[in-house]
């Protein structure tokens, strides 16, 4: 037996990305995917800030059951085979 005791060896440090924290073995420090996201940041920033500013258009709610007289303008049932204005509705043969 030896009485020398055993040494612990320590790896070097690694390179720590310092957009996730992760190590890194790039040779920048910085992970490319990482590298990327940071470039995009104020980009994806402005555009979503874009975005906010548009006003929204709400879209009317078109019903499954109502059809738009092309004359008119009138909204009328499916089933309808005449609107109100007399324009008749092509049916199917």
């Amino acid at each position: 037996m030896s009485s020398e005791k055993a040494v612990l060896v320590v790896p070097p440090p690694k390179h720590l990305c310092p957009v996730c924290g992760k190590p890194s073995y790039s040779r920048g420090g910085v992970h490319p995917q990482c590298a990327i996201e940071q470039a995009d940041q104020p980009r994806l920033q402005r555009l979503r800030a874009a975005k906010a500013a548009e006003p929204k258009v709400k879209k009317p709610d078109k019903q499954a059951w109502k059809k738009r007289c092309p004359k008119c303008g009138a909204e009328s049932h499916i089933s309808r085979k005449e609107c109100a204005c007399g324009q008749s509705f092509a049916g199917r043969n």
